[in-house]
C-alpha cells in the first residue's frame, strides 16, 4: 500500500512536467514547417557585372543563413541579414564593384539539401527600419502576425544546427528549441535585451503568440523574431499598438 501511495504521489507531482512536455510537442508539431532556415549567397561584381574576389573554392564571395517564418499572403519574415547579406561585410558600393544575391535556398526541419528558389530582395517590404523585412516566396500560407504590444506571454522558438554553418560547411540535422518567453513591450520600442541568451549552434529564433478564438480553438502568432547583433541575441518586436485588456 505504500508503495502505491509513493507511486501515487510521484505521478502527481510530475503532472506539471507532463504537461509541459505535452504542451511543447503539440506547438512543435503545430510549427515546425513554419519556420525554415534561408541561405543566401551573393558575389561581387566589376563594372561589366563579372564576378570578383570569389573564396576559395566557391563560386561566391559570402554567405549568410537566417532563420524565417512563413507568414500569411505566401511571405517569410525575415532579418536584414537576409535583404543586405553584405552588410556585416566591408563593401564599399562603387560603379567599379557592387554586391548582388546569386543564390537562393530554402532548408526544412524535414529535408537534408538547400532548395533553390525565386528570390528579390529589391522587393522586400521593410516592417522594422533596418530590422525585419517581407518577403514573397513561400510556397505555403504561414503564420498570422501578432502586432500588439504589451504584456507577453509566449514562446521563443530558437532554430539550431548540429554544426556552426559557415562558407564552407553547411548546416546540419536542424532542430527547434521551444522556450517559454515572457516580455513587456511599447509600440514605440521595436529592440529588446533578453534576459538569458541561448545555448547551442543557434541560427535565429521567432517569438510565437498563442490568442484565443474561442471555445477550444487557439492559434499561434508571430510577434517577432531574435537577431544577432555584435555577438548577442536581440529580440525585435512586431508590436506596434497597445493592446486595449
Amino acid at each position: 500500500m505504500k508503495k502505491i501511495i509513493i507511486f501515487a504521489f510521484l505521478c502527481i507531482s510530475n503532472i506539471p512536467l507532463f504537461a509541459q512536455d505535452m504542451a511543447n510537442s503539440l506547438i512543435e508539431k503545430a510549427i515546425k514547417d513554419g519556420i525554415v532556415l534561408l541561405r543566401q549567397d551573393f558575389q561581387v561584381l566589376n563594372e561589366d557585372d563579372e564576378p570578383i574576389g570569389n573564396k576559395p573554392g566557391q563560386d561566391c564571395y559570402g554567405r549568410t543563413y537566417t532563420c524565417a517564418a512563413r507568414i500569411e499572403g505566401n511571405r517569410f519574415l525575415v532579418i536584414k541579414d537576409f535583404v543586405a547579406p553584405w552588410s556585416n561585410e566591408s563593401i564599399v558600393k562603387s560603379e567599379k564593384r557592387h554586391p548582388e544575391v546569386s543564390f537562393s535556398g530554402l532548408l526544412t526541419l524535414s529535408t537534408i539539401d538547400f532548395e533553390q528558389f525565386d528570390c528579390y530582395v529589391e522587393s522586400a517590404s521593410e516592417e522594422i527600419a533596418n530590422h525585419l523585412y517581407f518577403i514573397d516566396g513561400s510556397e505555403i500560407e504561414g503564420f498570422s502576425i501578432d502586432e500588439e504590444a504589451g504584456k507577453k506571454k509566449g514562446y521563443a522558438v530558437w532554430l539550431k544546427s548540429a554544426t556552426v554553418p559557415t562558407i564552407n560547411t553547411l548546416p546540419t540535422n536542424l532542430s527547434i528549441e521551444i522556450l517559454p518567453f515572457n516580455i513587456t513591450t511599447k509600440e514605440d520600442t521595436f529592440v529588446y535585451d533578453i534576459a538569458a541568451q541561448p545555448k547551442g549552434n543557434v541560427v535565429g529564433g521567432v517569438y510565437i503568440t498563442p490568442a484565443v478564438n474561442g471555445v477550444g480553438s487557439i492559434s499561434l502568432k508571430v510577434n517577432g523574431m531574435f537577431e544577432k547583433r555584435g555577438g548577442v541575441w536581440k529580440f525585435i518586436s512586431l508590436g506596434k499598438e497597445n493592446s486595449n485588456e
